[in-house]
C-alpha cells in the first residue's frame, strides 16, 4: 500500500471516530449544563477547552457564550477541530482514495458531510440540541456500521480500523479528564455528571450488567480504563488497535521491523493496562494514570506516522 494511501485510511478512521466523540461530548455538557452546575461562561469555557482550541476561540470572540462556543465546535469550518471540519477531512481523504472502499460508504460520508453543510445554527439552538448531536451520532455509525458489513477485510480496513480504535483511546482519556474537572465533588461523584459520562459512551445498560458497584466517577472510570469487553473502554481499544496492526503482518509493504517495533509498543500499552488492578483507579492516582495514556497514545500515533506515511509529515493527535 502507496503512503498517500495509508495515510488518507488512517486519518478516515481518525476523523469520524473524533466528530463522533466531538458530538457525544457536547452531548454530555448539554446534559450537564441542565443540572446548572457552575457559571455559564465557566461551563462553556470547560467545553471549549475539552475539544478546542481556547487561544483561537479568544482570538476571535470576548467570551464564552452558548452560541460562539457551540459554532466554533460544532460547524466552524475554519477550526480545524470542529465537527465540520472533521467530517469534511474525513470526506476529502475518502475522495482521494475512492477505490479502495466500497463506493457506498463514499455516498453516506458525502451525504452526511452536505447535510452538515447545510445545518445553521440558529437550527440547532431553536430546535434541540439533543436531536441534532442524536442525527450526528447515526450519521457516523451508519458510516461505521456500513464499513463494517461490506468491507473488504485487506490491509486498507486494518490501516483504517486502526486509526478509529487509536482515536477512540484517546477519546475516551480526554472525556474523562474533561468530566473530571468540572465535576463538584469528585470523590463522592455527581450521579448526574457520571450518568452522563456513561450514556455518552452508550454504556449505561453494560455498566447495569456487569453488577459493578455503585454508580460513581471512580467507579465508571475503571470501568471505561480497564473493562475488556466493553467497545468504549481504553482497554478495548487499545487491544483492537494492537489486533489490527498484527493483521498487517504478512501483508504490508512495511511488514518489516518498523511494523514489529510498534506491534510490541501498542502490545506495552494495552499489557500495562492488563496488569492494573482495579483499586489502582481512584480519584487521587485517576489524573496521572490518564497523562500515562495520553502519552501513550502520543507515542503510538507518531509511530505509524514514522511506519507509513510521508517523512516528516506532522502528526494531528
Amino acid at each position: 500500500m502507496l503512503d498517500r494511501i495509508a495515510e488518507s485510511l488512517f486519518w478516515i478512521g481518525r476523523y469520524t471516530e473524533r466528530a463522533e466523540n466531538h458530538a457525544r461530548l457536547l452531548d454530555v455538557y448539554y446534559h450537564l449544563r441542565e443540572e446548572g452546575s457552575g457559571e455559564p461562561e465557566a461551563v462553556w469555557r470547560r467545553i471549549a477547552e475539552a475539544i478546542g482550541d481556547c487561544a483561537l476561540y479568544e482570538e476571535r470572540y470576548d467570551g464564552y457564550r452558548e452560541q460562539d462556543v457551540l459554532y466554533f465546535l460544532t460547524l466552524d469550518p475554519t477550526q480545524d477541530n470542529s465537527i465540520l471540519s472533521c467530517v469534511a477531512q474525513a470526506r476529502d481523504n475518502l475522495k482521494k482514495i475512492r477505490e479502495q472502499l466500497p463506493s457506498e460508504l463514499w455516498n453516506l460520508l458525502n451525504g452526511f458531510y452536505l447535510w452538515l453543510k447545510g445545518v445553521r445554527l440558529e437550527e440547532v439552538t431553536q430546535q434541540s440540541p439533543h436531536r441534532f448531536f442524536q442525527r450526528l451520532k447515526e450519521g457516523l455509525a451508519a458510516f461505521q456500521g456500513t464499513a463494517v458489513s461490506i468491507a473488504l477485510r485487506d490491509e486498507s480496513w486494518h490501516m483504517l480500523e486502526s486509526g478509529r480504535y487509536l482515536e477512540r483511546s484517546e477519546n475516551i482519556v480526554r472525556l474523562l479528564q474533561s468530566v473530571g474537572n468540572i465535576a463538584p465533588d469528585k470523590r463522592k461523584g455527581s450521579y448526574a455528571y457520571t450518568m452522563a459520562v456513561l450514556k455518552s459512551v452508550g454504556g449505561y445498560e453494560a455498566f447495569r450488567r456487569l453488577d459493578l458497584e455503585e454508580i460513581s466517577l471512580e467507579e465508571v472510570s475503571r470501568f471505561l480504563v480497564l473493562q475488556e469487553t466493553f467497545p468504549r473502554s481504553i482497554h478495548f481499544a487499545l487491544a483492537n488497535f494492537e489486533q489490527h496492526l498484527k493483521a498487517m503482518r504478512g501483508h504490508s509493504e512495511k511488514s518489516g521491523s518498523a511494523l514489529e517495533r510498534m506491534i510490541r509498543l501498542a502490545g506495552k500499552a494495552r499489557s500495562e493496562l492488563g496488569w492494573l488492578d482495579r483499586n489502582d483507579i481512584t480519584m487521587d492516582s485517576l489524573n496521572a494514570v490518564l497523562q500515562q495514556l495520553l502519552g501513550a497514545n502520543r507515542q503510538l500515533g507518531e509511530a505509524v506516522a514514522r511506519t507509513f506515511f510521508f517523512p516528516e509529515r506532522e502528526v494531528i493527535a
